[in-house]
């Protein structure tokens, strides 16, 4: 959520004030995982709609199975854009030219529907359900691709709030919907799905309509961020890697004989899934502590440090400067992580006892508190990832960001010969190699900043065009020439 210190900054400004900190962790959660938790309610609610209308078994399943696709894949998708999205408006901003971040968003929308769209529109036809199924079940994975997109953008602009209040309004269409379409007689997994794409349908043009009213419309040009692809092209694969790093042991573990087929293409595995799900939801609190460690006291001595390089400080100015970011950084990082091994204890001890009270059976409690451990790790490499990012160190971003992908999945696939007793092993023990790489480059990387500051920079400027510049000159020459021809010929029709 990119921007967020600017209203942390104004709740913490009294650090003597325990109220105060309350309200800023309460803000920061609420704008980091309320839109999630919303989503959560409105699945649980339409789940128990379900229910309630005496749907069987096969259509609540199939139900969860479609949003659970339509999640992870428009997330993986997206994601691999989001990135070099948020360093595109950034650049943007920073050099006052805004006009060009509305006709981006079209672009990266419409080169994101244009491959995913045929994909799942072929995936979906080997489906044995009918079309009315096919065409909710492709409108809710459009509109999710389209969202993720959006909340970039509208981060941006620090809407938080109307972040949340098109969630809730989401939801809201999502699960009333449904309710009156169940109600009416209507077949009861349709009601679930096209109630749930409305609501999808309903945030879209919500948050489209707060990125009209903020961002100037600007020359109608879907190819103007391809000259910054050629320059930030490796944020692309990080995104990628990112995304399919906390999605990759599920995916070897759909393979194994507990996998449950919903569809002959369609499958998941409940006696995986369902613990990952639940200790993904244990580092929330290490999510709000780094953004606020990260927007409110890192960010102040980041800016410090630079702003003696900007302004002419001495050399031993700049190097104390330096040494005060660095022990923030660490001392905040250390902080984040005893206050998440603490809770990570709390869930494997209380919550693993309490779900085995809610259905989980014996091996499932075993899975979750190993991958209650895996998730802390992989929260912290996450964190890592984004500061060797605010750095501007992409190449070991990438690197650490794939790495671990590829430890999570071999790593995985190795367990899963090895016996269920040993599943969630790989994705810690990936974890804990990539973490300890990312905090060896982290660490080398500062201690050689002033290097990557001042020496890394090219002295001459480089005009060779990379490959999507000349795709975007190439484009614009054409549209000219297609202009130019238009206009003749109605000139010679008159």
């Amino acid at each position: 959520m990119a921007g967020v210190g600017f209203e942390l900054k104004k709740i913490f400004r009294d650090n003597g004030s325990v109220l105060n900190s309350l309200k800023g962790y309460s803000v920061t959660a609420v704008v980091t995982e309320g839109p999630m938790i919303l989503t959560m309610v409105m699945l649980f609610s339409i789940r128990s709609l379900l229910k309630y209308y005496q749907a069987t078994f096969r259509e609540q399943e199939v139900y969860l199975f479609t949003i659970t696709y339509v999640l992870i894949f428009s997330l993986i998708l997206s994601n691999t854009v989001l990135m070099f999205v948020n360093r595109f408006i950034s650049d943007c901003i920073y050099r006052e030219e805004t006009d060009g971040i509305l006709p981006s968003f079209f672009g990266i929308v419409f080169f994101l529907l244009l491959f995913a769209v045929p994909i799942a529109f072929l995936y979906l036809m080997t489906l044995p359900v009918g079309w009315m199924f096919r065409i909710a079940a492709l409108t809710q994975f459009s509109c999710m691709i389209v969202l993720w997109v959006q909340m970039a953008y509208l981060s941006a602009i620090k809407q938080y709030a109307y972040e949340m209040l098109g969630f809730l309004a989401g939801a809201i269409v999502s699960i009333g919907l449904s309710a009156v379409m169940m109600y009416a007689g209507y077949d009861l997994l349709l009601s679930a799905m096209w109630g749930t794409a409305f609501g999808f349908l309903a945030m879209m043009f919500l948050f489209m309509a707060q990125l009209l009213a903020y961002y100037p419309m600007g020359k109608f040009h879907i190819f103007c961020f391809f000259p910054a692809l050629d320059q930030y092209k490796i944020l692309v694969v990080t995104g990628f890697f990112m995304a399919l790093g906390l999605y990759g042991h599920n995916f070897v573990f759909w393979t194994s004989e507990f996998g449950n087929q919903v569809f002959p293409t369609g499958i998941y595995c409940m006696k995986y899934d369902v613990p990952s799900f639940f200790a993904a939801l244990t580092i929330l609190p290490m999510l709000v502590q780094f953004v606020v460690s990260l927007e409110t006291n890192f960010c102040k001595k980041n800016r410090a440090y630079f702003d003696t390089i900007l302004y002419g400080g001495r050399l031993s100015d700049i190097k104390a400067a330096k040494s005060d970011m660095v022990k923030t950084l660490y001392r905040e990082l250390a902080h984040m992580m005893e206050l998440q091994l603490i809770f990570t204890i709390i869930a494997v001890t209380l919550l693993g006892n309490y779900l085995g009270s809610v259905g989980l059976d014996v091996e499932m409690q075993g899975i979750y508190r190993v991958l209650c451990f895996g998730y802390c790790i992989y929260g912290m490499v996450k964190c890592m990832i984004i500061i060797l990012l605010y750095f501007d160190d992409r190449k070991g971003a990438c690197i650490g960001a794939a790495m671990f992908t590829v430890l999570s999945i071999l790593l995985s696939v190795l367990t899963l010969f090895t016996g269920i007793r040993t599943w969630g092993i790989g994705f810690l023990a990936a974890g804990l190699l990539s973490s300890v790489y990312i905090m060896i480059r982290l660490r080398r990387y500062l201690e050689r900043l002033e290097y990557h500051v001042f020496c890394e920079q090219p002295l001459f400027t480089n005009d060779r065009k990379g490959i999507f510049e000349k795709v975007e000159e190439q484009l614009d020459q054409s549209e000219s020439e297609f202009k130019k021809r238009s206009r003749e010929r109605a000139k010679e029709r008159k």
